[in-house]
């Protein structure tokens, strides 16, 4: 049935449709092809074990009880699975060993995900792949593009939909702050609250809370931090002048909408999709107030960054060494690309200029609307566009390239290249 190249032939694999747009497997599929189930009593004891990933096929040995291992070979498509099992499966049935070995892999959301293992492409004639890292210990299969390789595009994933034409904007003007008095006891700053959107705990965009804090000697710094300003309440008893008051109004309208909701264990498609929508319109609503913030913001004396790790770390007196001094730039920053051909794949390496200079995208800028510069990540330029932002999120997750295998490019990826190059400049390298 398997050759010493892994591979089996067509007529041998069961085929069960993925979720729409995904790669995912669901427990109601699974049933809907097949009446096996799994008996309440006696208990049916499933024992699962990663093999092998060779030439797209996962290989998964399953014993059921104290019944001989056999294997179960799965390939993953664009639309649909490929199931073989060393035994029984025929392209109009799926053995039991399949089923519970399928049923086995589901998680609470009695769905399971395939990605790691949509690889089309990849792999020569002889079953290996140079581009991937294929290690299992303990039990648990990886599989990632190797390190030279970050970035490759897959089949399976989405590009952005159309990238809509962007204006070119000047930059924007500047609102100086007045400098404190000597007699000032504390002082009113801003600070730009981040965390990243890819973990669980993120669980706010960015947006901008006032503190107030305590200055040195020069005037020219804060030695010592006070407390957020979360509320009027916070605010020192004092007059505050128009500019702060009008930054401070925003960042508590910033506040209110920064909160990301996630999907909860028993939300329906309708509630997560309610969820996404919502998500949707704080995002835009919250890039045009950092837009009206920026020229107040650009040129106020004391502002500082943090990475918060949630919104349920916002709260009393922040932590010195968690507030780093940053510079809000009112520059704009223009996005570029540039073009390499490798043989036998195109790389796509994504650049900013500010002022004429070119540089590449720091790791440690703020994702959903700021990008800053390797070595000047104090440094953050707001990104003046929706389009802009889900670019540099789609970018942020590859290292800031895109890689293509030629055959993936003239399928998948032309027209999206074609897009960038009428609005973005390209250097060819």
């Amino acid at each position: 049935m398997i050759n010493s190249n892994n591979q089996i032939a067509e007529e041998n694999f069961f085929h069960l449709p993925l979720k729409d747009g995904t790669r995912a497997l669901t427990i109601d599929t699974l049933n809907r092809y097949s009446d096996f189930r799994r008996p309440k009593r006696p208990y049916l004891r499933i024992k699962r074990r990663n093999i092998s990933f060779q030439n797209e096929l996962l290989t998964i040995g399953v014993t059921l009880d104290d019944e001989d291992e056999e294997k179960v070979y799965i390939k993953v498509t664009a639309s649909e699975l490929f199931v073989c099992c060393s035994v029984d499966t025929t392209d109009s049935y799926l053995s039991r060993y399949a089923y519970f070995a399928l049923y086995d892999m589901m998680s609470i959301y009695n769905e399971t995900d395939f990605e790691d293992y949509c690889w089309p492409g990849f792999f020569d004639e002889n079953g290996q792949s140079k581009y991937l890292r294929i290690k299992l210990y303990g039990g648990c299969l990886t599989v990632h593009p190797k390190l030279r390789y970050k970035g490759m595009f897959k089949p399976s994933q989405l590009l952005p939909l159309a990238i809509s034409c962007i204006g070119k904007k000047e930059s924007t003007g500047v609102v100086i702050a007045e400098r404190p008095q000597k007699d000032a006891k504390d002082i009113i700053g801003f600070c730009l609250a981040y965390t990243s959107l890819e973990k669980w705990h993120s669980n706010h965009l960015p947006f901008l809370v006032p503190y107030t804090g305590i200055l040195n000697k020069a005037l020219d710094s804060v030695k010592g931090f006070k407390k957020y300003v979360l509320g009027s309440a916070d605010l020192p008893n004092r007059e505050i002048d128009n500019l702060h008051q009008q930054l401070i109004d925003i960042c508590f309208e910033m506040k209110k909408i920064a909160l990301v909701k996630y999907r909860e264990f028993r939300d329906d498609e309708l509630a997560e999709q309610h969820k996404k929508k919502s998500n949707r319109d704080n995002f835009c609503e919250l890039l045009e107030r950092w837009h009206q913030a920026l020229p107040l913001l650009s040129g106020s004396t004391f502002t500082h960054s943090r990475f918060t790790y949630g919104m349920r770390n916002i709260k009393g007196k922040p932590l010195k060494q968690d507030m780093r001094p940053c510079v809000i730039s009112s520059e704009v920053p223009e996005i570029c690309f540039l073009w390499k051909d490798r043989g036998d794949y195109f790389k796509l390496e994504l650049r900013f200029m500010v002022k004429g200079v070119m540089y590449e995208v720091s790791s440690f800028y703020c994702t959903a609307f700021f990008i800053s510069a390797g070595g000047h990540h104090k440094i953050f330029y707001l990104l003046q566009s929706v389009t802009e932002c889900d670019l540099m999120a789609f970018f942020s997750r590859r290292s800031f390239q895109l890689l293509m295998l030629k055959p993936h490019y003239e399928l998948y990826c032309k027209d999206f290249v074609a897009s960038l190059r009428k609005i973005f400049r390209f250097y060819n390298r």
